[in-house]
């Protein structure tokens, strides 16, 4: 797959392109590959607001920064998808045992990683981290925070184009290998239609799906299925949320004028 999303029609409703930039600390020289994604994981923030600033998740060695710990207070306080979005996105130091080789230093050099998001799906997925591992006491665990996630949400701040303006001050200048933005042609405003929820431990649990439906919320559990109150749904453990863009939710919302 080339993240064109021209492979299938699971790739052509879910497949975005994910950018990283790596830049050297030393003279910022800036290393750019670009990714095919088709849902985007994401750790719930370390404590209630984020306030705690750790660098970006893609490194996958801990869960929300402080996973060895393995600390009970994880199961406190509330994140937001927005936060965790917030803490994708953010620069990332990386580690003296994760120097990149800078081309223009010709030497291996510490850098810091920014992810941000080239292309929009029609459909984003955002899968939360709520397992967590520790390798320091051998132990696993299930992450049963409370996360707050809109029923509208805009993606504008996390596409490569405002993160970019956002680290060069607003300035307008073409980037090297680069073409015009995709995320252009796409919509960045979203809305929610699925949340997949998990109950349970790590061990044994169950799952059930949330789906909204011309604005009515449905709850999918197994062979059953019934209506429910949008309120039951904005107090879920959300597991997995999944936005469409919104202007193909409310077409498909429309009913069908009579003949």
């Amino acid at each position: 797959m080339d993240g064109s999303g021209e492979c299938c029609i699971a790739h052509r409703v879910f497949s975005g392109i994910l950018r990283s930039d790596v830049m050297c600390m030393a003279c910022g020289f800036t290393s750019t590959t670009y990714d095919p994604c088709v849902d985007i994981s994401l750790d719930l923030e370390p404590n209630q607001g984020g306030s705690t600033k750790i660098g970006s998740t893609k490194s996958h060695h801990s869960c929300n920064g402080e996973a060895d710990s393995m600390n009970s207070s994880q199961n406190c306080g509330t994140s937001t998808l927005m936060g965790c979005l917030d803490r994708f996105t953010r620069p990332e130091r990386l580690g003296s045992d994760q120097k990149f080789f800078c081309q223009q230093c010709q030497v291996r050099q510490e850098s810091l990683k920014q992810m941000s998001i080239r292309k929009l799906p029609l459909v984003s997925c955002f899968h939360i981290k709520r397992f967590e591992h520790s390798s320091i006491r051998n132990m696993s665990r299930k992450v049963d925070r409370y996360l707050q996630f809109p029923f509208s949400l805009d993606m504008a701040p996390y596409l490569s184009s405002s993160i970019l303006r956002s680290r060069f001050g607003n300035r307008i200048f073409s980037f090297d290998g680069d073409e015009p933005d995709a995320s252009t042609e796409l919509s960045s405003e979203f809305e929610l239609f699925a949340v997949v929820t998990h109950t349970g431990k790590l061990d044994a649990g169950h799952y059930v799906t949330y789906l909204r439906l011309s604005n009515q919320w449905y709850k999918c559990d197994d062979a059953w299925i019934t209506q429910v109150n949008e309120n039951i749904v904005r107090a879920a453990q959300g597991y997995m949320m999944f936005y469409v863009q919104k202007m193909l939710y409310y077409k498909a919302s429309e009913k069908p004028t009579p003949s």
